[in-house]
């Protein structure tokens, strides 16, 4: 019986001499250390965009070209108004030269459409571009910003501000509510997290 229970016992002996290595074999190197945690930072994008001056040089060139394209379209719109009146000056006394002239208006008309899009298309893909600028811009120095302090993430803070509703659009009241809900991305943020004010400093200080 003594030497049945001795060759029992030999291979559980062997099994826990077995584990007790490697466990220590684990313990002492081979398993892969914790990950550091994570450093996340937060942003309030509607706060940068409001000021930044990234846009500056930008809106002066829109807004100049929006007043040459307002100034324009009130001379062609004037000069459709001179035409108009000279054709209700000649309706009684020479029909045909009215008529002429009111065709003469309907082609001017359609011209000053025709123009007015092209160029509400050139107005809209010059601001597109602005966009564009400014969100490069923000995003190179949240770059800098986050490899110069140590940030692994930075993410933007969609927390804040209520749900609204509005009777101006068509879709249900619920629908507006959910849509707003399903669109953020983020519940909660500490303010320790908030990077704004320096990203801000970053993105001014490299456009001056």
């Amino acid at each position: 019986m003594n030497n049945a229970r001795r060759a029992l016992a030999l291979p559980f002996a062997f099994a826990i001499a077995a584990a007790i290595v490697l466990v220590g074999h684990d313990a002492f190197g081979t398993r892969p250390a914790s990950a550091p945690a994570t450093k996340v930072a937060t942003v309030n994008m509607t706060t940068v965009f409001e000021r930044i001056n990234a846009n500056t040089p930008w809106e002066v060139e829109l807004n100049t070209l929006a007043d040459k394209l307002n100034a324009e379209a009130t001379r062609r719109t004037e000069l459709i108004n001179e035409e108009l009146k000279k054709s209700e000056a000649l309706t009684e006394t020479d029909p045909d030269g009215a008529q002429t002239i009111r065709d003469k208006v309907a082609l001017m008309k359609l011209e000053l459409d025709e123009w007015g899009g092209l160029k509400k298309l050139e107005l809209d893909r010059e601001r597109a571009l602005m966009w564009r600028s400014m969100y490069q811009s923000v995003r190179d120095q949240t770059i800098s910003l986050a490899k110069a302090d140590g940030w692994d993430i930075v993410l933007v803070n969609d927390s804040s501000g209520d749900i609204k509703l509005s009777d101006d659009v068509q879709v249900s009241r619920e629908q507006q509510v959910i849509s707003q809900i399903l669109n953020r991305r983020m519940l909660y943020a500490s303010d320790a997290t908030d990077i704004t004010e320096q990203l801000i400093v970053r993105v001014n200080n490299s456009n001056p």
